[in-house]
């Protein structure tokens, strides 16, 4: 078995949505998506992954078929720390003793966190696709950072869903590049329908809240040289998320890890064999 299947999970009473893929009796892979993203954005890396593995892509809160937060909770929510929290729980709540573990963007950043962290024995391999451990705090990313916030804050609306589709080949035309039966499945995989029957993205737009507000005492670096699993780092070479002097300072600091450097911006799709090959080398170690 293959295919996908759309799963629920409840976990600190939020009920979180995932997409499973392969056979359950398989060793996992855990992969979280962007910051306004969706789990379904992992389809063709899973379709090749769930020969050998069981794959398993959340929609964190706040994104896809994922609850949102109540009114006046978005913060608490939404923060960086919480997510983390939550997919600890998911983590407990499907008995995953020792996964692999694939993050795009926020997911990376949390990947950076957990396998340092309160993961650190559950997470056996780590793929972070083009993102440092705190782009929030890089003077050479934040213009990348403010181009999200400036797309994130008031999300379009669109009376046909292929109005939306060309929204999204728009904003993420940086993306490493997909067909467009690949704009078709992320777009259908990532709307969601108005109050007024309209299509818009498939995120609270109250997820950016916390990316401005939240204050942390733990230090990203030093999280990022405690991490002891053998590492992929994806780098788009335009991006304007993770800087060249940040992704040299992570080879520095790091000097075991291996690295990709692909020809687009934030960030590598993970739909091609030059963009896979290199996650599955790695799982293999």
């Amino acid at each position: 078995m293959t295919g996908r299947t759309d799963e629920f999970a409840t976990v600190d009473g939020v009920e979180l949505h995932y997409s499973a893929w392969g056979d359950p009796s398989r060793p996992p892979v855990v992969c979280v998506h962007g910051l306004s993203r969706v789990g379904r954005d992992f389809d063709t890396l899973a379709r090749e992954l769930a020969r050998d593995y069981r794959v398993l892509c959340p929609d964190v809160p706040g994104r896809g078929l994922s609850q949102w937060a109540p009114e006046g909770a978005a913060e608490d929510w939404y923060a960086g720390t919480r997510l983390a929290e939550l997919l600890v729980g998911f983590f407990d709540e499907l008995g995953i003793e020792e996964a692999r573990y694939v993050g795009t963007s926020m997911g990376g950043q949390l990947g950076i966190a957990l396998a340092a962290g309160p993961l650190a024995d559950r997470i056996s391999h780590l793929v972070v696709n083009d993102v440092g451990p705190a782009p929030a705090d890089d003077e050479a990313a934040r213009e990348g950072v403010q181009r999200i916030i400036d797309y994130l804050t008031d999300p379009p609306t669109f009376d046909r869903l292929t109005g939306l589709e060309g929204y999204y080949r728009e904003t993420y035309a940086t993306f490493s590049e997909m067909t467009d039966a690949e704009w078709r499945t992320f777009t259908v995989g990532s709307a969601r329908r108005t109050d007024a029957g309209t299509f818009a993205p498939a995120y609270d737009p109250r997820v950016v809240e916390p990316l401005l507000t939240e204050e942390t005492d733990a230090d990203p670096w030093a999280a990022w040289e405690a991490i002891e699993v053998p590492t992929l780092v994806l780098k788009g070479e335009r991006s304007d998320v993770l800087a060249d002097a940040t992704f040299e300072r992570m080879c520095d600091r790091r000097p075991e890890i291996e690295t990709r450097v692909y020809d687009c911006g934030h960030a590598p799709s993970l739909n091609v064999p030059d963009q896979i090959g290199p996650i599955r080398e790695l799982f293999e170690r």
